[in-house]
């Protein structure tokens, strides 16, 4: 009996004792059904009784792994667009340690003692190539290729239309783990220098509980998207944790000895499903409505305390040694929506310093996921943060002394991330039509791209465009007055419409105000836009959308274009080739097979707006539907130039 409860007692709320029938009452079950339970899910390693010293707080630390940005020893280490880099703190100089060919969607890189490891995914078909695992020092010497073959993240996923990424990366101890949701390809790192793949049963994830699974695993409720990953957890804190949807649990787990813990003991049951919890070296917090936070120390048996509550919602950033960082945005009631933006420190102890308060518009854009450590990074002086401008996205500074004073600084940028180079070439010129006064028309957007004319061959690419921009404005003109044609025959079931989903709210609206508002629930947006560029080539993308209310979803079509820079001529695919047609017509079809598309590629070459090229490859576009249903999407098929005989001076 007594060693059943001891049993019980290491899956419960840590510091119970055997026989607390108080404790098993608040849990909602018995002992027996407890015990029955832990038999059934917990490995005989985890049947060990919990200590109270087992799990404890740590000592603040920072650790940037898996970072968009990572700070060491002076530096600024960063991996994006195919380009890893360092920069100096302090002058934030540049210097390329490596460039992909093309660039990267993922930005996986994690530094362990001089190295720095890091993936990089060929943008070519067919989807899901194996990655590469490279290894530099930080100094972008001897670079070293680690496992050309690195296996894909995840299956086919035919409802997205792509191959799943991995997500997260990190070093513990020696053994290097690329994670998505439930998979991970784990390497052992060899004292040599190469590495072997190992099965993640022997790692850190073979002591995961049977029936527990890993936090912010999708299709799991229990997201727990803030926990960090477990070999992040393991290397710093000593322990992880998992989580079990049937019991609605979150447990961690002595990384060492095996020993589990019950975390969400007394944690309100609507917080088990969202995404409340945030970790920081010693503590546990949440908030259900972000303005009353509570407090746990991670420390076995610690109890929620109210920690600090705010009279304005605010939204956890990051923290630090000091305390934790939030934001906060007060509204203003003008036309622009404009309000007060503010920045708060809050330190351990519960007390709030505004570091700064900026007017108009919220000022800074969404963080993407990854950036150190949520959505702002508070080093030394400064405030760094992700920003959106013209020049592209990047991370920024402001030094905090000055903002705090008021003063009107400038941000210095750190690093640019999907830098908009076509701006130094090109510029966009957007046209827009609608509804105006008694005037129904087809809420249209046009934006149209030109080059800046300082060749000859610019000036006739230009020429080009313009000839497409008419067509497509012709075509726009028949297609707005068929839609003025059908909104008079079609109002009255418009009307219906109306009064079913709008009248609620507009009651008093009158009709001609009405059609106005319908009317602009459709749409036709034209975009053009530099898809490659590079000495020699251009590629222009134009792109429309259209969507026709009350439709259950719009089309959207692609056409490229491809220049010779030199000359300004447009490019067919058998310009840029000394394949025959059938050659070519073979070497997509096997492409399309080998993604797993109809391979009947008959007739590619006659269709040249299906024609662009990358950094790597040859494309081959499919609009919506014409492979595959609508959710698969537009399907884009690019082959390695060494798989065509390129014509003598069509240079890459």
């Amino acid at each position: 009996m007594w060693g059943k409860i001891a049993l019980w007692a290491t899956v419960f709320w840590a510091g119970a004792v055997a026989g607390n029938v108080d404790s098993v009452t608040r849990q909602g079950e018995s002992m027996r059904e407890a015990w029955e339970m832990q038999e059934s899910v917990l490995t005989e390693s985890c049947r060990t009784w919990l200590v109270r010293s087992s799990f404890s707080s740590v000592p603040y630390f920072r650790d940037d792994t898996g970072k968009l940005l990572q700070e060491e020893d002076g530096y600024f280490y960063s991996y994006w667009g195919g380009v890893l880099a360092r920069y100096d703190v302090d002058t934030l100089e540049r210097e390329v340690l490596y460039e992909a060919a093309s660039e990267q969607n993922g930005r996986l890189f994690c530094m362990d003692g001089e190295y720095i490891y890091f993936l990089e995914i060929p943008n070519i078909s067919p989807y899901g190539k194996k990655s590469i695992l490279y290894r530099v020092k930080k100094d972008g010497t001897e670079l070293t290729v680690l496992d050309e073959n690195v296996p894909d993240a995840g299956m086919y996923d035919g409802g997205a239309g792509c191959y799943q990424e991995y997500t997260a990366m990190d070093i513990e101890k020696d053994v290097l783990y690329l994670m998505h949701d439930e998979i991970v390809v784990c390497y052992r790192i060899k004292p040599e220098g190469g590495v072997e793949q190992i099965d993640m049963a022997d790692t850190l994830y073979g002591m995961v509980p049977e029936g527990f699974r890993t936090p912010h695993t999708s299709g799991n409720y229990l997201s727990y998207w803030n926990l960090p990953s477990i070999p992040y957890c393991a290397g710093n804190l000593g322990y992880f944790f998992a989580c079990s949807e049937e019991y609605g649990w979150l447990i961690r787990v002595d990384a060492e000895s095996g020993i589990v813990e019950n975390v969400t003991a007394d944690l309100p049951e609507s917080l088990r499903y969202y995404d409340h919890l945030q970790l920081t070296h010693d503590s546990l917090f949440y908030s259900v409505d972000q303005k009353i936070w509570m407090r746990r120390g991670l420390e076995s048996g610690s109890e929620w305390e109210k920690w600090y509550e705010s009279d304005q919602e605010l939204r956890f950033c990051s923290y630090d040694e000091s305390g934790m960082y939030f934001e906060a945005w007060a509204e203003g009631e003008t036309e622009d929506r404009s309000g007060v933006w503010s920045l708060y420190q809050i330190n351990w102890e519960g007390e709030r310093t505004c570091l700064f308060s900026m007017e108009g518009e919220q000022y800074f854009s969404e963080y993407p996921m990854g950036f150190p450590l949520k959505r702002f990074l508070v080093l030394g002086d400064y405030l760094y943060y992700f920003d959106v401008t013209e020049q592209g996205e990047g991370i920024y500074r402001l030094p905090l002394a000055e903002a705090e004073r008021g003063a009107d600084v400038r941000p210095q940028l750190v690093c640019m991330y999907d830098e908009d180079k076509t701006n130094e070439i090109s510029y966009i010129e957007s046209v827009k039509t609608g509804p105006k006064g008694d005037v129904i028309a087809l809420p249209t957007q046009f934006g149209k791209l030109y080059l800046y004319e300082r060749t000859n061959a610019d000036k006739k690419i230009n020429a080009f465009l313009k000839k497409l921009y008419r067509e497509h404005e012709a075509a726009l003109a028949e297609e707005n007055e068929a839609f003025c044609e059908d909104f008079e025959a079609e109002w009255e079931d418009l009307q219906g419409i109306w009064e079913y989903w709008y009248s609620k709210d507009n009651p008093d609206m009158e009709e001609q105000e009405q059609k106005r508002v319908i009317a602009e629930e459709s749409t036709v947006e034209i975009s053009v836009s530099i898809s490659y560029v590079s000495e020699a080539y251009l590629v222009v993308d134009i792109s429309e959308y259209s969507y026709r209310f009350p439709g259950a979803h719009g089309m959207y079509w692609d056409d490229y274009y491809v220049f010779d820079r030199r000359t300004g001529e447009r490019l067919t695919l058998l310009d840029f080739v000394d394949n025959t047609e059938e050659e070519v017509e073979e070497l997509v079809s096997t492409y399309l097979e080998l993604c797993g598309l109809p391979s009947d590629a008959e007739g590619v070459t006659q269709e040249p707006e299906r024609f662009f090229l990358t950094a790597e490859g040859i494309g081959i576009h499919y609009d919506v539907y014409e492979l595959s249903d609508y959710a698969s999407g537009a399907q884009d098929i690019i082959i390695p130039y060494a798989e065509f005989r390129i014509r003598e001076g069509m240079i890459q």
